[in-house]
């Protein structure tokens, strides 16, 4: 199994254990993690992050980015991101295309047809250069993109756009991730392995959903996410692809990733 984790993940790690970055990423890839996830403005802010997993023998499994094409930005303020991905050798891209300002239902539709010329533009672009652009379900009730009908009516519309199923996030929405599964799997190329559990922890970060439960994150196969399903449907269908452990505002990041990857390592 391919494994990758958020940079994020490790440079928190790193702070909550008072270690240096470098020995984060080595116990990380001693787990058989081979790639992390970077936030587009990471590596804009910190031009050294890609030499450190590179020395510490890791790749860039996809560069995330947050954009604002449903008000003033078009699509080629992606073209930075992309060719960033490729110069790094990373194959994948996700675009983030930004949040409706408002409840306003017409206003939302306009700015919704703003972000599908913008993505277009972006995507066509990728493709043009070797790169794989992506969307995923992102849990907040301003996104466009929460649910894995919305997905679908950008997917449906930009060709070269693939699908980040990001197995925690639908619960947010109210959604099964089984039943995203089966909208989205023939677009699948990337996969967040997130993991939710609905028991208190304060010491972790809590997110509301839309229904009113209160999540938290867990470790890859130790909360209410169908995880083992998710993997054994993915592996049928031939996937190939990445699975990126994901447990953002963890107590522990570090026990967090190893416990993820031994789940991950025995699930296959």
């Amino acid at each position: 199994m391919k494994k990758s984790v958020f940079y994020h993940h490790m440079a928190e790690a790193a702070s909550q254990k008072g270690m240096a970055i470098q020995d984060i990423i080595r116990q990380v890839h001693s787990l058989g993690i081979g790639w992390a996830e970077v936030d587009l403005a990471d590596l804009k802010r910190d031009n050294s992050i890609a030499d450190i997993l590179k020395n510490e023998g890791m790749g860039i499994s996809s560069i995330y980015g947050f954009y604002d094409f449903g008000s003033s930005q078009n699509g080629s303020a992606g073209f930075e991101h992309v060719q960033l991905a490729k110069k790094l050798g990373c194959e994948k891209v996700m675009i983030i295309p930004g949040f409706y300002a408002s409840d306003d239902k017409a206003q939302s539709e306009n700015e919704r047809k703003k972000m599908l010329a913008a993505m277009k533009q972006m995507c066509e672009y990728a493709q043009s250069e070797g790169i794989i652009p992506t969307i995923e379900d992102f849990d907040d009730c301003k996104s466009p993109i929460a649910t894995a009908e919305q997905m679908m009516w950008f997917a449906e519309r930009i060709p070269q756009l693939m699908i980040t199923f990001d197995t925690g996030n639908f619960m947010y929405s109210g959604q099964s991730e089984l039943d995203a599964f089966e909208l989205l799997k023939d677009r699948i190329v990337h996969v967040h392995c997130k993991d939710r559990s609905l028991i208190e922890k304060p010491q972790c970060e809590m997110k509301m959903t839309v229904d009113g439960k209160a999540m938290y994150p867990a470790p890859v196969g130790s909360g209410c996410i169908k995880m083992k399903e998710i993997i054994a449907s993915l592996e049928a269908r031939g996937y190939d692809g990445i699975y990126t452990i994901e447990h953002f505002g963890a107590e522990d990041q570090l026990m967090y990733i190893k416990r993820s990857a031994e789940f991950l390592d025995g699930v296959i």
